[in-house]
């Protein structure tokens, strides 16, 4: 009896993990995202359910977390049984009564930004005389795409407010300011972080807008990935060669940063996201909202295709304006699918994960060039040597990158700390191997270093003018507790 029971057991099991697995089937989640997102940032809970469901996944109670025993399929199954991950789709990008692919149907604003459904809403609400005022960023006059929040009363406002700027505009200003103008319905155009503002003034016990009834705000919220600092940005695009009164329309697709100086044509300029990252708005990295999930329109042109744009209608008053817009010819607007559906899930993952971010603490060194460097060789009795050994048996202590800035000839090092728990007194020692000798040594002391945080270290190269760059750089970490716990050596090469 008790076989029978195993054996049905088992297929039903088996039942179950085939299943799934096929319904995961093509899916980015697998074992090396649960690795990266969950494992190595510091947030696994070391529950092992992912070891408990996969059949070639193992916990391994030396290192704290899980390995495998066989080949991983990429099915995905641990990563979506996994507590500390992202996966349903209310979570991803918040609740939405209907969604929808749409257009604009106003020959002014075709051509515009994507889809220019935005432009279309805030034209048919001033039309049906739903609003008296709407709230937008628009260009700076004085200054080429700078943003500048603006009160804007009519359907030619809104049409000249069209187009996207990169940057964090000031809207909820421009809001109060319409308030206090006693406009008493306004349309509020802004980033998810803006639209989060609103929806707090408003809900909150002690929100400034709660107990004010005049005011009644619908709010549009953009989909937005990434913000950038114009007085960072603009000067590198500017040295770049790009004249920014020229540019008339930009724009984010396909992990691109597009500039054009004729919307009909092709870009002028394109860069990745990632030649871009280091003008980003530091707060973008701790955001988690992709689709603006407060507001009662949210509008994007993830999952959409060319000139359309991504709608969620997350309440009641947004449901009934993109239905009666698309009736009355301002829209045309189609359901929205599942494969629609794929691309906003996987870019607000992308945004989710920021939550398990953990500050970087930097160190820099400051070389005492009169203090004495310490005994290179130090010999103690093998007893004493081996007195102390690593916990947790093989347990990696560090991992380290480096990044090399040939210009100004500086190695960077970022050492983070993996074991879990705080290293105390970390003497880092930095030093150049030339055949069998060792160069410019630099050594400095960390009092503490706590799990998973990360310290950067900048090293001079001091390379000679025509020299090529090719060393070696090693670099160790030790402690009193526990003696030598990181060695590794950096072979540099120019880039070619």
């Amino acid at each position: 009896m008790t076989e029978n029971n195993s054996e049905k057991t088992e297929t039903q099991y088996e039942y179950s993990f085939e299943y799934i697995q096929k319904k995961l089937e093509g899916k980015k989640d697998s074992f090396g995202m649960l690795m990266k997102e969950i494992v190595r940032t510091g947030v696994c809970t070391e529950c092992g359910t992912c070891a408990a469901v996969c059949p070639v996944l193992e916990w391994d109670h030396i290192a704290g977390q899980p390995k495998l025993i066989g080949k991983c399929t990429g099915c995905g199954i641990c990563y979506n049984q996994c507590p500390r991950t992202i996966t349903d789709p209310h979570i991803l990008m918040g609740e939405f009564r209907t969604g929808y692919v749409a257009n604009t149907n106003i020959p002014e604003v075709i051509g515009g930004q994507d889809g220019g459904t935005v432009t279309s809403i805030l034209c048919y609400l001033f039309d049906e005389h739903l609003i008296d005022a709407a709230v937008v960023t628009m260009k700076d006059l004085s200054k080429p795409w700078h943003p500048v929040a603006q009160i804007i009363t009519s359907k030619e406002d809104a049409i000249k407010s069209s187009g996207s700027i990169y940057s964090h505009s000031q809207t909820v200003e421009a809001l109060m300011d319409a308030i206090r103008q006693d406009f008493r319905s306004i349309a509020f155009v802004g980033t998810p972080c803006n639209i989060d503002a609103v929806k707090k003034m408003f809900d909150s016990p002690t929100g400034m807008l709660k107990y004010f009834m005049r005011a009644h705000v619908l709010s549009i919220g953009l989909f937005c990935m990434d913000s950038f600092a114009p007085e960072a940005l603009y000067p590198f695009f500017e040295k770049d060669g790009i004249d920014l009164s020229k540019v008339q329309k930009m724009d984010i697709n396909k992990g691109k940063f597009h500039l054009y100086y004729d919307p009909q044509a092709e870009p002028v300029k394109s860069y990745t996201i990632k030649q871009l990252d280091k003008f980003k708005s530091s707060s973008c990295n701790f955001c988690t909202d992709l689709t603006a999930e407060n507001a009662d329109i949210s509008v994007g042109s993830v999952g959409s295709g060319a000139n359309k744009n991504t709608v969620f209608a997350r309440t009641g008053i947004g449901t009934e304006i993109m239905e009666d817009a698309a009736e009355k010819g301002y829209l045309e607007i189609e359901p929205f699918n599942a494969i629609n559906l794929n691309a906003v899930l996987f870019l607000a993952k992308l945004k989710k994960v920021a939550q398990y971010n953990i500050q970087k603490r930097k160190v820099f060194i400051v070389r005492d060039l009169a203090e004495k460097e310490e005994a290179r060789i130090e010999t103690k009795p093998e007893a004493e040597q081996i007195s102390v050994k690593p916990p947790l048996g093989t347990r990696k202590f560090l991992s380290a990158s480096k990044t090399l800035n040939e210009v100004d000839q500086i190695l960077s090092l970022s050492l983070t700390n993996t074991i879990g728990y705080v290293l105390e007194d970390l003497k880092i020692r930095v030093v150049t191997v030339e055949e069998l000798f060792e160069k410019r040594p630099w050594i400095t002391t960390i009092k503490e270093l706590f799990p998973f945080e990360t310290i950067e270290i900048g090293y001079p190269l001091e390379i000679k003018e025509g020299e090529p760059i090719v060393t070696n750089i090693l670099v160790e970490a030790s402690t009193e507790t526990f003696g030598k716990i990181f060695s590794r050596t950096f072979k540099l090469a120019p880039k070619e």
